[in-house]
């Protein structure tokens, strides 16, 4: 066990049960067009990953990340949120954020 599944063993005082993905999810790839070079693939460990964290209570008592990680594991590939950087130097804090933030857009 490694990094923060690691850490969320040592204290509950270090949990966020409040916490929201705003950045980059795999829903995003297609829909805000990102190139094909800007696509990574998952790794075995990756997919081992992905397949352990549908198993966590938090995450199966939240659909939309049910979901968001199941078309992960489907299509097998991810992105950084440094992939938007294709748009532009500037699309991530003037475009990508403001329209995420302006829809609601974070689960």
């Amino acid at each position: 066990m490694k990094g923060s599944m690691n850490m969320s063993y040592d204290s509950s005082n270090l949990t966020t049960p409040d916490i929201k993905w705003l950045g980059v999810r795999p829903s995003d790839l297609d829909r805000f067009n990102i190139p094909e070079q800007c696509r990574l693939a998952m790794t075995d460990e990756d997919v081992k990953t992905g397949k352990k964290m549908l198993e966590e209570d938090f995450i199966r008592a939240n659909p939309e990340w049910v979901a968001e990680l199941e078309l992960m594991l489907k299509k097998r590939e991810k992105a950084e949120i440094q992939a938007l950087s294709s748009f532009g130097f500037q699309y991530l804090s003037q475009v990508y954020l403001p329209l995420k933030l302006q829809e609601g857009d974070w689960i």
